[in-house]
């Protein structure tokens, strides 16, 4: 009984021991495979020149090889793609416009009127009498002009005159 027990305990240890290297085997293949990939992921991203002044490199994580990038892009085109994604434009043509409005229309009459809103091409312009707002409509060929040269061509397309107080500027007292 005890020769039966031995040739089991025998048995089990081999089956262990075999178990145990075929794991090994499986995992030896596994580390093989996964070094392979890495060295076919590093070969295609090879480049065999030498990295030129208007190269971007750095260096590779897991190598001593370098990694190409492509060049940085401006910032100030980096933001003109952002705000055409969002839609921000016409939104910035209006601030522009309340932010040149001096140069615009001229100081004397940048005291008198203001910007009111840039929507779909439309300017509102608000007067702050009805003879302020004569005097504007007077202006709009020579205003639009002055616009397309401060905003861009084709950013307002029409100047609507209204007459109300002035609200949105700090003004001096008279």
């Amino acid at each position: 009984m005890s020769d039966r027990r031995d040739r089991r305990d025998d048995l089990a240890r081999d089956r262990r021991a075999a178990a145990a290297d075929r794991d090994e085997r499986l995992y030896e293949r596994k580390r093989a495979r996964q070094a392979r990939e890495r060295a076919a992921a590093e070969r295609a991203g090879f480049d065999p020149r030498p990295p030129d002044d208007e190269d971007w490199t750095v260096g590779a994580e897991d190598s001593d090889a370098l990694v190409r990038l492509t060049p940085p892009t401006a910032v100030t085109e980096a933001l003109q793609e952002l705000i055409r994604r969002r839609g921000w434009t016409e939104r910035l043509r209006g601030a522009s416009a309340w932010s040149r409005w001096d140069t615009i229309v001229g100081p004397e009459l940048a005291q008198r009127c203001e910007p009111v809103r840039l929507v779909k091409g439309v300017l509102t312009v608000r007067a702050e009498s009805q003879v302020w707002a004569t005097q504007l409509r007077y202006m709009l060929p020579q205003l639009r002009g002055n616009i397309e040269a401060a905003l861009g061509p084709g950013s307002v397309r029409d100047v609507t005159v209204v007459v109300g107080p002035l609200e949105g500027r700090d003004r001096p007292e008279r």
